[in-house]
């Protein structure tokens, strides 16, 4: 089951690819377009809101993450562990090595800045390909929407990639990057997520998490 599974999902990866790409590439010629609306859009009383979710949003992911860990330390839940170590190195890996490594090459410059790529620069403002925070959440929220899947609160799965996608449009809206650089920051953590899900071995009982404590009865019989 578990095989099956994994291959089902690899072979979603590699649809997604092709079909994640387009959009970005069109995103790159309405950029700077794109932006100015959206900027616009928020009024200035409630600019405060958008401020607070960039700020703020993802710290909500690892605050849930951290309570999971904990969790699954103190109830001895192995699969629930190793989920949050595939959590743990698909950020270090994909959010900060790889987002890091392509901001630096890439060298985009940020809204106000202009929107042309001058490569090789350690220079912030020259920073904005890819959305680091847009990366960031998606991986989190694709977890989620994982561990969700295998819970049962299934149904509220998608709630986690609700809400990683309102922090990662907030950055256009804040003025930190271009939607091109979210969009490529939200396929980036997509992908990156799948590809450490993907080798997780698979819940066949949704209701592995949260943990149950079961009936002493139960246990006798």
């Amino acid at each position: 089951m578990a095989g099956n599974n994994n291959h089902a999902m690899k072979k979603s990866i590699l649809i997604f690819i092709p079909i994640g790409l387009l959009p970005f590439a069109i995103l790159l010629f309405f950029d700077t377009r794109l932006w100015l609306t959206a900027r616009d859009l928020i009024p200035p009383d409630f600019y405060f809101i958008a401020k607070l979710i960039t700020n703020w949003g993802l710290y909500v992911f690892y605050a849930i993450f951290a309570a999971i860990f904990v969790s699954s330390f103190i109830e001895k839940n192995q699969k629930l562990t190793g989920l949050c170590l595939a959590y743990l190195k698909a950020q270090l890996i994909v959010s900060f090595a790889v987002v890091r490594i392509l901001k630096i090459v890439l060298g985009r410059a940020r809204p106000g800045h202009g929107a042309d790529f001058t490569f090789f620069s350690l220079n912030s403002r020259y920073n904005a390909f890819p959305s680091g925070h847009a990366a960031d959440a998606f991986i989190s929220g694709v977890f989620l929407y994982y561990l969700l899947r295998q819970s049962k609160y299934t149904n509220y799965r998608f709630l986690p990639l609700i809400y990683a996608f309102l922090i990662a449009v907030s950055r256009v809206f804040v003025s930190a990057h271009y939607p091109s650089d979210v969009a490529a920051g939200m396929f980036i953590g997509i992908l990156g997520a799948w590809f450490f899900v993907s080798r997780l071995p698979d819940t066949d009982t949704p209701e592995k998490w949260p943990p149950r404590h079961k009936d002493t009865k139960q246990n006798c019989s």
